[in-house]
């Protein structure tokens, strides 16, 4: 049985779109989502004469009306940001009232995780390649029913699930508190008791797969930048300075359960593998606004784990 597993996509239409086709392309019996699939920001594309303005990437974007506003809302999209055109009395408008900005941000990710539910029904259920789908922690709760609602794809959050060869598949998408405080940033007692509810439900740990979107505290897939009391980077004589930010309460159940695999995301510097007593633990890193889609592809034979391949595309 061949998995192949990527996560933290974050908004990037090209790397999902890549996530649905490398079913075909490796050959694989499933395809799986880790996570954190909505984006980070909104760019307006305020209308002016001709054709429209956006503030993008630090500076001002002139484009025309047609193909040239289409492929800056592509590349946009691409790089995981929601264009939005609008007149000059929406953008004021929306500049001065959070709310109004927040409404729309939620509209337009769960429009957009809409649209993907139905790119993968479109493009997988020819070939009936299953699509396994979970929120990370940046995800609003909002886009669960998206999901549970999107035909083809199947939702894992909470959830135990077999892939087409039996083996078992224990989600949660939630993670231990970030600076960022993110819709499912939670405290490490409480992700302990969501992560052991899941992980009791698995019949056979020793042949299952721990889908945890936030890696295990201390195992080198989980550094994160040392930030300031301002949100500031540290740097030292090495570069930017890093250090264990990984969940206390994963490693534990890990180590307690001892599956085949933990697949994980959330800390998109830290692409690698660590073995935690018998099981193997991947990160698979995000390059999402480069449009690079880092991945793995897993082969499990009768239980046991065959291969695995750090992927690039």
């Amino acid at each position: 049985m061949r998995l192949f597993y990527a996560t933290d996509v974050h908004g990037s239409d090209r790397c999902f779109g890549k996530f649905v086709n490398a079913g075909k392309f490796y050959s694989a019996d499933a395809v799986l989502l880790g996570g954190d699939l909505a984006g980070k920001a909104i760019v307006l594309l305020r209308e002016c004469p001709g054709g429209y303005v956006a503030r993008f990437i630090g500076r001002d974007v002139h484009v025309a009306e047609g193909d040239e506003a289409d492929e800056m809302e592509r590349k946009i999209a691409n790089m995981g940001y929601y264009p939005y055109r609008c007149g000059p009395d929406e953008a004021a408008a929306l500049a001065d009232d959070a709310d109004a900005r927040a409404r729309l941000f939620l509209r337009l990710i769960t429009e957009r995780v809409a649209r993907w539910a139905a790119l993968a029904e479109e493009r997988l259920r020819p070939s009936g390649i299953p699509c396994l789908i979970n929120a990370g922690n940046d995800d609003p709760t909002l886009i669960d029913d998206v999901l549970r609602d999107g035909g083809y794809v199947e939702f894992l959050e909470g959830r135990v699930v077999e892939l087409p060869d039996g083996t078992e598949v224990a989600s949660c998408g939630y993670a231990n508190r970030t600076p960022w405080n993110c819709p499912r940033d939670i405290e490490e007692v409480d992700l302990e008791r969501r992560l052991e509810e899941v992980a009791s439900r698995v019949r056979a740990p020793e042949r299952a797969i721990f889908n945890f979107h936030c890696p295990p505290h201390g195992t080198g897939i989980d550094q994160g930048p040392k930030l300031d009391d301002e949100m500031r980077m540290q740097t030292g004589a090495g570069g930017v300075e890093m250090h264990p930010v990984g969940s206390t309460a994963c490693r534990g159940v890990i180590e307690r359960y001892q599956p085949l695999l933990g697949l994980h995301g959330h800390l998109h510097e830290s692409r690698g593998t660590f073995r935690l007593g018998r099981t193997l633990c991947i990160n698979t890193g995000s390059e999402y606004s480069e449009g690079v889609l880092r991945g793995a592809l897993i082969d499990i034979d009768e239980g046991k784990l065959k291969s695995h391949v750090l992927t690039t595309g």
